[in-house]
């Protein structure tokens, strides 16, 4: 059995993390989250536009997914309950592979490309965690889908798609997989998906 491959409502979310997620630096405490999202977005379709091969455009996703994601805390959302009763060497192999995973899905959805705009609202702020909410259009498609990023210390912990978590959705998707294979089992998977990579 494999894990799930990307459902259909979440491709967009793919896209959308990938428009974003490229980044040209870490934002400084304190910047405008709002901006963070904005210029990652300016940032993919310069990147998207200049003709960089597959493994530039992996490459260069990796680098920015580190800088602009909290993938530590990420990874440890997603893991839910498995992550306390995971030792530390599971934890580390589960980080590393969870980063691959995402590097791969994302850039393979850079083909998927076809002009969609990332339009940014406004920022609400719910406690520690600021949401900046904004719209992905598609050309020749009168409905935006809408995009909630969550950003916390300077960096984002989630996407969440027309209401539906990413960080939720990969946490039910690896639970269901753990109850039949084990922990070591999805690092396997994880690791088996993106060998090479």
């Amino acid at each position: 059995m494999s894990i799930p491959l990307l459902t259909r409502r979440t491709t967009i979310c793919v896209l959308s993390v990938a428009l974003v997620s490229l980044a040209a630096a870490t934002p400084a405490l304190g910047s405008d989250p709002a901006d963070v999202v904005r210029n990652g977005a300016n940032r993919m379709l310069q990147v998207l536009k200049s003709g960089a091969s597959d493994a530039e455009r992996r490459a260069t996703l990796k680098e920015v997914l580190n800088q602009s994601f909290d993938l530590q805390a990420f990874g440890r959302t997603v893991l839910g309950r498995h992550w306390k009763g995971a030792t530390p060497e599971q934890q580390r192999r589960f980080l590393a592979a969870l980063e691959k995973a995402e590097v791969a899905a994302y850039a393979d959805r850079f083909k998927e490309y076809s002009g969609q705009t990332l339009k940014v609202g406004k920022t609400t702020t719910n406690g520690a965690v600021q949401l900046v909410n904004s719209e992905i259009i598609t050309p020749n498609d009168p409905q935006p889908v809408r995009i909630v990023w969550e950003v916390q210390n300077g960096k984002i912990t989630d996407v969440i798609v027309e209401g539906v978590s990413m960080a939720a959705t990969r946490r039910s998707d690896f639970n269901a997989y753990i109850q039949k294979n084990g922990l070591d089992g999805l690092i396997a998977e994880l690791e088996r998906r993106t060998h090479g990579s």
